[in-house]
């Protein structure tokens, strides 16, 4: 079951950013090229998930105003070094109120993870509120874990100098959901801290996942990679136009 423990606290947080952004940073072009073919080359952008801040730091690099969410404190601390001119916030992505913008990001299974505190939250009604928040033209861009992902893989073990991970892997048909039961160890001084989580992770079907966008008014698309930057195996892009006739009257923050 889920558990309601932070996610990513400090030490997972900081092997995360450390070791394992490299495939979100891979996508920066690829979703720059997006946004300006939307012609969107400026204005407020959402990233939903924020993590340690590489995505933004790119978004404020090519000038736009960016507003950040992540549920981890950890890994807004990380973005807030990183990035200081980025406006950020601790919150969950299913009660955050999002302010009027021209994109929003949720990259890397945001959308996908469940807590205690939101154990079936509704996909349908974020979209909803996104869809709300967007100006007309804009564009939601994020992926999901499809169902399958990791049925019956191994333990995982990766290490580094001052640093160590084991993950295993528990598969739940029935929910179609994924555990991952993380063991990680960080040097501190001259010791190891260790650190447990688990991380549970709705899968989907990304048909069905496209007909919610419908039904939410988005004109959407499935990809398999963000430019030239494959998603990695078993993960689905979207990208998710509001249409540029759509009304902004019923515009609600929240």
């Amino acid at each position: 079951m889920p558990n309601d423990h932070p996610l990513y606290d400090d030490d997972l947080a900081f092997i995360h950013d450390a070791y394992f952004s490299g495939l979100s940073e891979s996508w920066a072009p690829g979703l720059l090229a997006l946004l300006r073919d939307s012609g969107l080359d400026h204005g407020t952008v959402v990233d939903l998930g924020c993590g340690g801040g590489g995505w933004i730091g790119h978004l404020v690099d090519a000038g736009y105003h960016v507003v950040g969410l992540d549920v981890s404190a950890a890994m807004v601390d990380l973005a807030q070094k990183r990035v200081p001119t980025a406006e950020l916030h601790v919150g969950s992505v299913w009660d955050y109120p999002l302010p009027r913008c021209g994109a929003v990001t949720a990259l890397s299974e945001v959308v996908c993870y469940r807590t205690d505190a939101s154990p079936s939250p509704d996909l349908e009604a974020l979209f909803r509120r996104i869809f709300a928040a967007l100006e007309a033209g804009g564009l939601l861009i994020f992926d999901v874990t499809e169902v399958g992902l990791d049925r019956d893989r191994d333990p995982t073990f990766t290490q580094g100098d001052d640093w160590s991970c084991l993950v295993r892997f528990e598969y739940d048909p029935r929910r179609s959901r994924l555990h991952r039961h993380i063991t990680a160890y960080r040097k501190v001084g001259s010791l190891f801290r260790r650190t447990d989580e688990e991380h549970c992770v709705q899968l989907y079907d990304g048909e069905h996942v496209l007909a919610i966008l419908a039904r939410t008014g988005f004109e959407a698309r499935l990809v398999r990679a963000f430019g030239s930057a494959p998603l990695l195996p078993q993960r689905v892009g979207f990208i998710a136009h509001k249409p540029a006739g759509a009304s902004n009257d019923s515009f609600q923050s929240g």
